[in-house]
């Protein structure tokens, strides 16, 4: 791609103390909350704004999430777009980049979001569920792990050449 890039794992977890009657001693629980894979991708170029993708939820509707919408109507029911500047988040969501996060949405590994900087930084974060080497609970062979990895890359590679072109 000749980019800048950035892969890692993100795992966040909620610690909460609780003292034991029994004992009174304290005790540290620790529960993953999530778990995923983060991009960071300089694009070398810059955009007239910022904006972020995320995926549309029930929720929404309760609460009344202001959303811009693209025009696209499978695009818009499936995600939320915020920005500073609606007008220039229709220059780079572009009919044809959405349909192609639309079809990147449907070969995901899990639920997406997006973060692009007017600066040109591309952040993607996906909630897999483990991580970019994780094995699959002891399931996958070497050449599987390879074969998912190279298919997991493939993707990030494809949403930064949906924004490259934007």
């Amino acid at each position: 791609v000749g980019l800048t890039t950035e892969l890692c794992t993100v795992r966040l977890t909620e610690v909460n103390e609780v003292q034991r009657e029994a004992t009174g001693l304290w005790e540290k629980n620790e529960q993953p909350v999530y778990t995923g894979q983060w991009m960071l991708c300089e694009l070398n170029r810059e955009f007239p704004t910022w904006l972020t993708i995320w995926p549309r939820e029930r929720m929404d509707k309760l609460f009344g999430s202001k959303t811009i919408r693209t025009g696209n109507e499978a695009f818009d029911k499936r995600f939320n777009v915020s920005s500073d500047d609606e007008v220039a988040v229709l220059h780079i969501l572009t009919p044809d980049c959405a349909e192609k996060i639309l079809a990147l949405a449907d070969s995901s590994i899990g639920k997406f979001a997006v973060n692009l900087n007017s600066d040109g930084r591309l952040y993607i974060a996906v909630h897999s569920g483990r991580g970019f080497f994780d094995l699959d609970k002891g399931r996958e062979n070497p050449a599987q792990l390879r074969e998912r990895f190279a298919r997991e890359l493939k993707w990030f590679t494809d949403m930064i050449e949906a924004f490259r072109g934007a």
